[in-house]
């Protein structure tokens, strides 16, 4: 996808997806009158697509903390999806496991994450398609 000279490509990486030109394509979003709360939106969609199926895959304990734990987060260049907190500690023991102790690992954000994928691409380029139509601007995504 193109905006202007801005070129997106999308890959995967062992920690998340990574949107190579992404940066370009905001700034040139923003030189043409953009609101970057019109972009965090668009971010902020993007992790409740993970969120929902992250809720559904974590494990549930007596307490069910950990899934209460989980939160999106956004910014204008990332979409965030988070586990634990200060009250719930074990949630990286729980998601990345800990061989010494015999934890094994159960990757629920990570499992989330990969079942989306296709959504999570469409949710990008529907929300940066949005923002060019709602600003009147060549939408060739």
């Amino acid at each position: 996808m193109k905006f202007n000279d801005a070129q997106l490509s999308i890959t995967q990486g062992e920690t998340g997806l990574y949107v190579t030109g992404l940066r370009e394509t905001i700034r040139a979003l923003e030189r043409s009158g953009a609101a970057t709360a019109d972009i965090k939106e668009t971010m902020r969609t993007i992790a409740n697509v993970v969120a929902g199926p992250a809720r559904q895959m974590v494990p549930i304990g007596k307490t069910g903390k950990l899934l209460s734990s989980i939160r999106v987060g956004a910014a204008k260049t990332k979409a965030t999806v988070r586990a634990g907190s200060a009250r719930v500690p074990y949630a990286g023991i729980i998601h990345y496991g800990w061989p010494e102790r015999k934890i094994r690992a159960r990757p629920f954000l990570d499992d989330a994450r990969a079942s989306r994928l296709t959504e999570i691409q469409s949710a990008l380029i529907d929300g940066l398609g949005k923002i060019l139509d709602s600003y009147q601007l060549d939408n060739n995504l």
